[in-house]
């Protein structure tokens, strides 16, 4: 007969995340709120670790299955909420037809091969605090690279020093992380109890600010510096 194992405990009504210089409690609402409300503006880096290619007319051209949709701009080809891991991503057909992304990881970024890119989140009201997301290869870069690396990027802890701040640009602004990271942690495929405890991370700041709308340049940019859309998720 085997035993069975022990539930995991009920999610407390209140939260406690221990940094090094002192503990952050937080009592979530029923009602919190989910967004952050004024979006930072996005400074871009102007100095570079390497040399962009050389183009003479214009710069590379997107994969269309991470491009902006040039048709139908608010039906993405790539379907992702980025809060999920990559592998939950889908590619949506002009005819509405649903497919995984496993024939795609492996092509290259862009139509010619470049082993290094940065990407700006402007949807992101704190990610002034943060360097620019940037892919860097020896070889070209592909598309799971692409897509790991803003997975890992967003997935970062937050600091207190960074929570701290963000309570001191705007006051509303951890309630409406830490709602964020109560709603993240109820509907997480892992244990609940499990992501409360790892705190809150910078995909919180987004808050449901998450629905990927495709790669694009930076107008104010140069060289390979791209720009991360992004829009508010459909919720059931």
């Amino acid at each position: 007969m085997f035993n069975r194992p022990a539930l995991p405990a009920r999610q407390p009504d209140y939260n406690v995340w221990s940094f090094p210089t002192g503990s952050l409690t937080w009592t979530p609402y029923m009602n919190g709120p989910s967004y952050l409300p004024e979006p930072a503006h996005w400074a871009p880096v102007t100095l570079f670790a390497m040399p962009w290619p050389q183009i003479v007319d214009e710069r590379p051209v997107i994969v269309p299955e991470l491009a902006i949709n040039p048709f139908q701009p608010a039906m993405p080809i790539l379907q992702w909420d980025i809060r999920q891991n990559p592998i939950t991503a889908r590619l949506t057909t002009g005819a509405h037809i649903s497919t995984d992304l496993a024939h795609v990881l492996s092509s290259h970024i862009t139509d010619i091969p470049v082993g290094i890119i940065e990407i700006a989140i402007p949807a992101c009201p704190m990610a002034y605090m943060w360097d620019a997301i940037r892919v860097q290869r020896s070889s070209a870069i592909k598309v799971q690279d692409v897509l790991d690396v803003i997975y890992e990027w967003l997935q970062k802890p937050l600091t207190q020093a960074e929570m701290e701040h963000i309570e001191h640009v705007n006051p509303n602004g951890v309630e409406a992380i830490l709602w964020a990271l109560h709603e993240r942690a109820s509907t997480s495929l892992t244990l609940q109890g499990w992501e409360h405890r790892q705190g809150p991370r910078r995909i919180d700041c987004l808050g449901d600010i998450r629905r990927w709308m495709g790669l694009c340049y930076s107008p104010t940019g140069q060289g390979m510096q791209l720009v991360l859309n992004l829009e508010t998720v459909h919720r059931l």
